[in-house]
């Protein structure tokens, strides 16, 4: 009798562009996930229309009717909100795993995933995805938002990593702009809660028994700024929710990154550059160190097969488009 490959769902909260969050659904579609889970943050969210003929896809809009359902109020942290939204997944789900992750996240695997969730053994709840953080290419001229190579998290100490990744070490977390922990394929059907980028028992107290993938084999591909706009945007939108007090205290190398856009708001853009650009010379260090990789990733086919009568813009500047008419609000925080 033949054994049946597990099955898989991935669970996202989403507040970009429909075109960012169409590439998501689409790869991951292609790479076999059984359904998606898209938590709309915005309750009128125009990606609810783009994907509505997907079988595969549950839409969620955030609103109060929703908020009551599963905590009573809305969060005003987008952290909480996140991990409300996967929690409440998980509890929905019928596929054996979900993977909770950003809508600037994408997965990638050598094979099949579900080849990797059936070597992960009954005794533990949960694979870790190693994570790799897009980095430009010095001189390129980018026509998509994802192009580029990877590095990946620097794990030696301070003063080595300083001479790999430059003088800008200090606003990094190994080498990366954003997270250097990945996220985890969860188990379901047990005892868990989940988190950001872990899982805990139903108690809270304990993170439970996880396999870390080969990040040869699997890793998880952050696209951390999508575009020097959204980067800046993010990081705006960060220090208003601190000055708000609508958000969770930011990491130390987040907060750097925040003070240094605060104090040249105008030099924003350079920052982004300095910060996620790697010429010749640093391409050759982190290759050295086995912390570069330039893996196969297009979603374009995969736009068309699961998209074939909508026009999707990948384009650095359409993206752009969309934040100054959607979050013009936020990126106005940091001259005011």
């Amino acid at each position: 009798m033949a054994i049946s490959e597990p099955t898989w769902a991935v669970v996202a909260t989403v507040d970009e562009s429909p075109a960012v969050v169409q590439a998501f659904v689409a790869w991951h579609l292609s790479l076999g996930a059984g359904h998606v889970f898209l938590y709309c943050d915005r309750p009128d969210d125009a990606v609810q229309d783009a994907v509505a003929h997907l079988s595969q896809v549950t839409v969620v809009a955030c609103d109060d009717a929703h908020w009551l359902r599963i905590c009573k109020s809305r969060p005003d942290r987008h952290q909480i909100r996140q991990v409300r939204n996967a929690r409440d997944a998980y509890a929905r789900t019928d596929m054996d795993w979900l993977v909770h992750i950003d809508a600037d996240e994408f997965l990638w695997s050598q094979v099949p995933i579900a080849q990797h969730l059936s070597a992960v053994s009954d005794a533990a709840d949960c694979l870790v995805i190693p994570v790799a953080e897009r980095v430009h290419l010095a001189g390129a001229r980018n026509q998509s938002i994802f192009e580029g190579a990877f590095r990946r998290p620097y794990v030696s100490s301070t003063p080595k990593g300083r001479a790999v990744f430059g003088p800008d070490y200090s606003m990094t977390y190994r080498g990366l702009n954003g997270h250097a922990q990945g996220k985890v394929f969860v188990r379901t059907g047990r005892p868990l809660r989940l988190s950001i980028h872990r899982a805990q028992s139903q108690g809270g107290e304990d993170e439970v028994a996880s396999v870390r993938a080969d990040c040869d084999q699997l890793e998880l591909l952050h696209f951390d700024g999508l575009t020097p706009l959204q980067w800046t945007f993010k990081l705006a939108r960060m220090a208003h929710a601190l000055v708000t007090k609508g958000g969770m205290r930011p990491s130390p190398h987040r907060r750097k990154q925040a003070n240094a856009l605060l104090a040249n708001p105008d030099k924003a853009f350079e920052i982004y550059h300095r910060l996620k650009t790697a010429d010749e010379a640093q391409q050759a260090l982190l290759q050295r160190h086995d912390l570069w990789t330039a893996p196969a990733f297009e979603p374009v086919p995969a736009l068309r097969e699961w998209f074939p009568d909508q026009a999707i813009d990948l384009a650095p500047d359409a993206i752009d488009d969309w934040l100054r008419r959607h979050k013009q609000h936020v990126l106005a925080f940091l001259t005011e």
